[in-house]
């Protein structure tokens, strides 16, 4: 399940979307920030627009709230109750869960592919954890298509097989390979499937809702597209592939998800020095730097407003996107229907209210 391309360049660059600018008079950006008096004319827009998005968001450390748009307002599911598919956010909740691995004493980031597999080629043997993480162990993109049914085996076998797109540490190739790698990491050193592990270690503690494949599936509460649910449209018609475990396709509320992002800010599920490393800018993802990956989110600083964290994701149906400002408790998440192929729907909303939160008048 591929990274979408996020509008985030375009809110740096140009920061013109109509129908957010304020009146003479109104606060500056900064008490914009504080006061929330802004988030009104966020949503308004999106009315306004009627893009077909669930948005849920916490400012200040509140409870989530969410709301819908466009054609999601008239498909009988309340907005709380609704699954949504989160794509390439799966990265976000994989990269967590390997942290927690971490702060259990199960892996090291410096431990490599050769220290957890019996059989994996000499040109991948030294491939770190770390690595994975950030997208710089020089795996291809993907072995596969994600509807593809591939057991844990044959995609490992496929994974060590294939060819390098780079030397292992020469730099930021992002790969979905490696994510699968890192869920098989999960399973091997926990004893425990995927899903048992997040649920029973990552979520279930910190007192989440569910977030997984099948396990967390209830198709009459499925966001749905004409070409019918997320089961239908992510995963090929069958419980997920190993092509998509851990990079991929992960289903759960828009307010679950937020309150994921909350305990996972507020140390309730990590250590500090795993929060700390996870939210690091490790590796740029162009020659111009001017956004980093983290473990399974970027990091990118937005001159006069602060730093992101954010992910996107989505398939040919779906799309979503994350954004938290760091130096406030500004968390949004955002998931809606791409009524054209990769049109990126979440990513425009997101761009929207940014726009409408983080810039003067």
């Amino acid at each position: 399940m591929r990274r979408l391309l996020s509008v985030i360049a375009a809110f740096v660059l140009v920061l013109t979307v109509s129908g957010c600018r304020g009146e003479a008079g109104e606060p500056s950006g900064a008490e914009r920030r504080s006061s929330g008096c802004r988030l009104e004319t966020a949503l308004e827009e999106l009315d306004r627009r009627k893009l077909p998005v669930i948005v849920a968001y916490s400012r200040d450390g509140e409870e989530p709230a969410v709301q819908e748009f466009g054609l999601l307002r008239v498909d009988g599911l309340a907005s709380e109750e609704t699954l949504v598919d989160i794509g390439s956010i799966t990265k976000t909740v994989t990269a967590v869960a390997i942290s927690k691995l971490v702060d259990q004493g199960k892996i090291r980031l410096d431990e490599t592919l050769g220290d957890v597999f019996s059989d994996v080629p000499t040109d991948k043997s030294a491939i770190t954890a770390k690595q994975l993480l950030t997208h710089s162990g020089g795996l291809a993109e993907a072995v596969g298509d994600d509807s593809e049914q591939l057991d844990r085996d044959d995609f490992l076998a496929r994974a060590f097989a294939s060819e390098l797109v780079q030397a292992p540490g020469a730099g930021y190739a992002y790969s979905n390979v490696g994510y699968s790698i890192l869920a098989a990491v999960i399973e091997i050193r926990s004893g425990r499937s995927y899903e048992e592990y997040l649920h029973e270690e990552v979520l279930s503690p910190a007192g989440l809702g569910d977030i997984g494949y099948l396990s967390s599936y209830d198709d009459a509460r499925s966001l749905r597209s004409s070409s019918g649910s997320i089961y239908d449209a992510s995963w090929g018609g069958h419980d997920a592939s190993w092509h998509l475990i851990g990079n991929g396709g992960l289903v759960t509320t828009a307010e679950t998800f937020v309150a994921f992002l909350q305990a996972l800010t507020d140390g309730t599920i990590l250590s500090s020095s795993s929060l700390e490393q996870l939210t690091k800018p490790h590796i740029a993802e162009d020659d111009a730097g001017s956004s980093f990956y983290g473990f399974g989110l970027v990091v990118q600083d937005v001159p006069d407003v602060g730093r992101f964290l954010w992910h996107d994701g989505g398939n040919d149906v779906f799309s979503a996107e994350w954004s938290m400002l760091v130096d406030s408790q500004d968390e949004f998440f955002i998931d809606g229907l791409d009524q054209t192929p990769g049109a990126g729907t979440a990513s425009e909303a997101m761009s929207i209210v940014r726009e409408c939160l983080y810039t003067d008048p």
